[in-house]
C-alpha cells in the first residue's frame, strides 16, 4: 500500500538487525518517526484491466494515483525490497522486510530512506527477480481502501488489493471491476513472485 494511505504503528523497540543503532536521543527520534512496523491482512484479486476514462467517471471521490518502482534484494528468509514511489511529482523511498505467518496475513516491517541510501540497497538486488514498475490507482469504496496495480508488462489484466483490519472482515467490490477470480492465496500472484514471471496469466 502507498504508504500515506496505510494505517501504522510505531515499532516498540528498534534491534541493532532491523535498523541502525541509537546512540543520541536526537536519533533516536529519527529512526522512530521513520520506522513502522503493522501486520498487513489483505485480500487480493485478478481483475479485466479496467479503461482509466471508466474508472475515473464510476468512482465517487479522489483517486489517487501512485507510480512504484520496486526491487527485491537478497534474503536468507521472508522478503526483503526497496520501493520509490512519485505521487503529485513527489518521490520517497523504502525499504520494507515482510515475513508471512499465512497465505492472508504478513508481518511488515518499514522504513524510510534517503535516496543515496535506495541507490546503495541496489548493489543487494536479487538478480534472478525482475524490477517491478507499475502505477498504482487507490480510492475508496463503501468505507474500503482499493487499490488497483498497473504492471508496465501486462496488457489486460491487473490486481486489486483490499487491506482489511481483521480476516473475517467482508469485503464488497464494486460493480464497474471485473474480477477473474480471487488469488488471495496463489503464490503466483505475490508481487515477490511476479518480479520473476512478469506474467498474470498463470
Amino acid at each position: 500500500m502507498c504508504y500515506n494511505t496505510r494505517v501504522t504503528k510505531i515499532a516498540k523497540a528498534i534491534s541493532k538487525n532491523n535498523f541502525e543503532l541509537c546512540i543520541t536521543k536526537e536519533r533516536m527520534i529519527e529512526v522512530m518517526t521513520n520506522a513502522k512496523s503493522n501486520l498487513e491482512i489483505e485480500r487480493k484479486f485478478l481483475i479485466e484491466k479496467i479503461d482509466l476514462e471508466t474508472l475515473r467517471s464510476s468512482v465517487e471521490g479522489p483517486i489517487k494515483k501512485c507510480r512504484i518502482e520496486q526491487i527485491y534484494l537478497v534474503a536468507k528468509e521472508g522478503e526483503r525490497r526497496i520501493r520509490k514511489q512519485t505521487i503529485n511529482e513527489k518521490t520517497s523511498y523504502f525499504y520494507t522486510e515482510k515475513v508471512t505467518i499465512t497465505e492472508l496475513k504478513r508481518s511488515e516491517k518499514e522504513r524510510r530512506l534517503a535516496k543515496e541510501e535506495y541507490e546503495a540497497y541496489k548493489k543487494e538486488a536479487d538478480d534472478t527477480r525482475n524490477t517491478i514498475t507499475k502505477t498504482r490507482y487507490v480510492f475508496e469504496f463503501k468505507g474500503q481502501t482499493l487499490e488497483i496495480d498497473f504492471y508496465d508488462w501486462a496488457s489486460d489484466k491487473a490486481i486489486l488489493e483490499i487491506e482489511i483490519p481483521n480476516e473475517k472482515v467482508q469485503v464488497e467490490l464494486p460493480d464497474f471491476i471485473k474480477v477473474i477470480k480471487e488469488v488471495t492465496y496463489d503464490k503466483a500472484y505475490k508481487n515477490h513472485s511476479l518480479a520473476k514471471t512478469q506474467s498474470l496469466d498463470n
